[in-house]
């Protein structure tokens, strides 16, 4: 189609968020470079001296952000599932390619974002010392004692909502691509917003997850092609 994304445009899209990534990585991760300071900046419009703005578990909260997004997100892969099984049914936004697309998308941001934790060995607010937890706050390349917690970053619930921004790849359609964009930002920044207001992650956090999302759905449009018709 002529609205379909040129070879300059996919490169550029792999490009500026691994670019982004990196530059993410760094100014969070070390102690000069100011990071550490927006990060607490930031957070402190959550901490209110005893408590997080949001409770840590509230029924409205959890069915807003956690648990409802989660399970619409698990509702619509189950439906490219069948788009992807019963190709005959797809809708006319939604082929067996796209479908397939998609799923990969949000198949691999969660998992691959949630086993970085393992490796970067980063506490979550709650558990700093600052915020009533256990632990000092050390920066991703700083050496952690042993013991020092590894679920943080990145943001590992804040995953399966960013990874709908691969929407923007299954489309050609421009107005259909925007909306997809809309959607990924709206659940990611949603789910995001919800585990820094109470204490489970930081900016640097999500700001990273988001950035995964963008690098990994650009790497798969190029390998998988959703906006293919033949």
């Amino acid at each position: 189609m002529a609205d379909s994304p040129t070879q300059h445009d996919k490169s550029s899209a792999i490009l500026w968020p691994l670019f982004l990534l990196v530059g993410v990585v760094v100014y969070f991760g070390f102690s000069f470079t100011g990071g550490e300071r927006l990060d607490l900046w930031f957070q402190s419009f959550f901490w209110k001296g005893q408590a997080w703005m949001i409770p840590h578990d509230t029924f409205l909260g959890d069915l807003l952000a956690y648990k409802g997004p989660k399970t619409l997100i698990i509702i619509f892969a189950v439906y490219l599932i069948f788009i992807a099984v019963m190709p005959e049914f797809s809708p006319s936004w939604m082929n067996r390619r796209c479908a397939l697309y998609v799923l990969a998308c949000m198949a691999l941001v969660p998992i691959i974002s949630t086993q970085l934790r393992a490796i970067s060995y980063m506490a979550t607010p709650l558990e700093l010392k600052m915020y009533g937890g256990a632990y000092d706050h050390l920066l991703l390349f700083q050496a952690k004692p042993a013991g020092y917690p590894c679920h943080a970053f990145p943001a590992g619930h804040a995953s399966g909502g960013f990874a709908l921004i691969s929407l923007f790849w299954a489309w050609a359609d421009r107005s259909y691509r925007r909306v997809g964009l809309a959607i990924g930002l709206f659940f990611g920044g949603l789910m995001g917003f919800y585990q820094i207001a109470r204490g489970e992650h930081f900016l640097s956090h999500t700001l990273t997850t988001a950035l995964i999302a963008w690098l990994i759905s650009a790497l798969l449009a190029r390998l998988i092609e959703p906006t293919r018709t033949a």
